[in-house]
């Protein structure tokens, strides 16, 4: 998956000579937490959060609003509290490469540039819908979870019965870590021969963590 299938196309900016109270104000009628800072030719020079307009400001958004503070905020440009030249990716960047880089620089959100110019951002929120979607979350069906070794031969062998009978596969996950030698395999399926599948699977030795049918879950 890559990062323009689950950015925010044409993301909310701000001009890098606007006030800080013009940010907040942007940040707090739109329900966002980021906003890229660009210049004229809508290139990407900044970024400024409520986080950063808190620490300078902190009277301006949690409302207490003592006066100096606001005329602070009303003459003082985002230029003078954002982050400069603040990490960005492309449009064909791996989402997992985002994620990585997120967690490493305890970031929330980064710009994506085509060819330096704006045009998405991708947050954390976003990154948590994709991880949905990788799960089937949304998708109906049976949540089986299947202890399995490390060898490739017991996956395809999972693999082999459900193509027996018939068992279509909306979600797989793998969680690698699960054991010295054992892997934890996660799928969503569905067909109309779910029960003899599963018995299927067990008498081939597969062991079955844990099934879930689409009705038990909230």
């Amino acid at each position: 998956m890559f990062v323009r299938l689950w950015m925010t196309e044409n993301p909310i900016s701000i001009k890098v000579e606007q006030s800080v109270a013009e940010a907040q104000l942007c940040l707090q009628e739109n329900s966002i937490r980021r906003l890229p800072v660009v210049d004229e030719s809508h290139q990407l020079v900044g970024i400024v959060s409520l986080q950063d307009i808190s620490n300078v400001l902190p009277s301006v958004v949690d409302g207490s609003s003592a006066g100096s503070q606001v005329v602070f905020a009303e003459s003082t440009t985002v230029a003078e509290i954002m982050t400069p030249n603040p990490m960005w990716v492309e449009l064909m960047t791996p989402l997992e490469t985002v994620a990585r880089r997120m967690r490493k620089h305890k970031v929330g959100g980064m710009p994506v540039l085509d060819d330096g110019t704006l045009v998405g951002i991708i947050t954390e929120s976003d990154i948590f819908l994709a991880f949905m979607e990788v799960l089937g979350v949304n998708e109906e069906g049976m949540r089986v979870e299947m202890i399995i070794s490390k060898k490739s031969k017991d996956f395809y062998d999972i693999i082999g019965i459900l193509k027996r009978y018939g068992v279509s596969i909306f979600a797989l996950s793998i969680h690698h870590s699960y054991g010295k030698n054992q892997r934890l395999l996660t799928m969503r399926i569905m067909g109309e021969e779910l029960d003899d599948t599963l018995k299927a699977l067990r008498k081939s030795g597969v062991q079955i963590n844990r099934i879930q049918e689409e009705s038990d879950e909230a």
